[in-house]
């Protein structure tokens, strides 16, 4: 079987493959030819494209075209590589592409799950209800950066979404805010940290109030930012001032993410809560299953955190925080005008802590095998929402 691997250039191919190598045999065989997506791929018979890590979208929009059709995507539970499949699928759907997305479970993703039951899917009512509007209305939304490169299905008609809610955008470049963080006095290092974080909670705290005053600069209400950016020229993150800033009321999101922030932004107003923007990292339709995962979240959402580095890069500090078990909600609104609407009820199972994902993980259970279904067939794009 010929596989073409979309691996990002944060990891190492060597290792990502070679963590795989099982799984990929027992998919596809142990007939493999491996090609890299860089390589020449007329003449390919019958190709699977394995979305091997995040950050790979932009490199398939480069090929597709290339490719014969169905195009078969192939994703697992690491890396990131289930949401870029996610968007990748997403932009195929918006081209009429016809395509089929395959995820390999992790082995132990049914622990602890019975499989659910065979149920109809019931949609929830939609969110955006009289109080909703009124919030969207007098949204001052900060772009810092503009949007990352990878999210090739998630751009939005700023114009139509202005005049059909009112929320305003304003588009800050990632200048601004890095020259913000250097003039920002560097923060004292926390003697009580572990050794190897001082410095890092350090700069952390020092891009919180960087991010801080570029907010009461433009009096934004909310923000999303093109946040991988950051890591080349800061040598930092921003997962603990986006979180901060989330708890402050400051609805934040990251990726520079419209539809996903929009998101953030309603569930807020609906729930007078902050809500948890994350990765779809693998799914079991046995067990009725998703992963979810990213490497911030309000710390007011869990019942405990801890401060490793950034899952991509091993920079600066990302946040794996634990999130209580029981009922809880999905959703996402996506489309040109944010007019498309994804919702579902479920509830969270566990915390899992899966080392090749992003730092805060939960495991989120549909209660039915149509709900799990209509999750599936709804792709919006590579993150979701959950809030409670």
């Amino acid at each position: 079987m010929n596989i073409i691997v979309f691996a990002s250039a944060l990891h190492d191919i060597g290792s990502v493959i070679g963590r795989r190598d099982e799984a990929l045999r027992k998919f596809a065989g142990e007939d493999i030819a491996l090609h890299s997506c860089d390589g020449d791929l007329s003449g390919l018979e019958n190709p699977v494209c394995f979305i091997a890590t995040g950050g790979t979208e932009e490199l398939f929009a480069r090929v597709w075209k290339k490719l014969p059709q169905p195009i078969v995507l192939l994703s697992d539970g690491y890396h990131n590589s289930f949401a870029a499949a996610f968007e990748i699928a997403s932009f195929l759907e918006q081209r009429g592409v016809e395509h089929k997305l395959v995820n390999l479970p992790l082995e132990d993703t049914d622990a602890g799950c019975d499989a659910p039951a065979a149920g109809d899917a019931v949609p929830l009512p939609n969110p955006y209800t009289e109080p909703v509007l009124k919030a969207l209305a007098a949204q001052r939304i900060g772009l810092i950066g503009g949007a990352s490169s990878w999210l090739i299905s998630s751009g939005i008609d700023r114009e139509a979404v202005t005049a059909k809610f009112g929320a305003q955008f304003i588009d800050i470049p990632i200048s601004e805010l890095e020259a913000e963080y250097n003039a920002t006095p560097a923060a004292e290092a926390t003697d009580s940290a572990p050794a190897y974080s001082r410095e890092a909670l350090a700069d952390a705290e020092r891009m919180y109030r960087a991010l801080k005053a570029i907010c009461q600069r433009y009096n934004l209400t909310a923000l999303t930012i093109k946040c991988f950016d950051l890591l080349e020229s800061c040598k930092t993150t921003s997962c603990l001032a986006l979180a901060r800033l989330s708890d402050e009321g400051i609805i934040s999101g990251c990726e520079g993410d419209i539809p996903s922030l929009w998101t953030l932004i309603v569930a807020n107003a609906m729930t007078g809560h902050p809500a948890f923007m994350a990765n779809p990292s693998s799914s079991n339709a046995a067990a009725g299953t998703v992963d979810f995962a990213h490497c911030t979240i309000p710390l007011s959402m869990c019942n405990g955190y801890s401060l490793p580095s950034h899952f991509e890069s091993g920079i600066g500090i990302g946040i794996a925080g634990i999130l209580p078990e029981g009922p809880c909600n999905i959703m996402k609104i996506g489309g040109t005008s944010l007019d498309k609407v994804y919702q579902a009820a479920g509830e969270i199972v566990c915390n899992t802590h899966i080392p090749e994902r992003c730092r805060t993980q939960i495991r989120f259970k549909f209660p039915s095998t149509a709900e799990f279904g209509r999750f599936m067939a709804n792709r919006l794009g590579n993150h979701i929402v959950l809030y409670r």
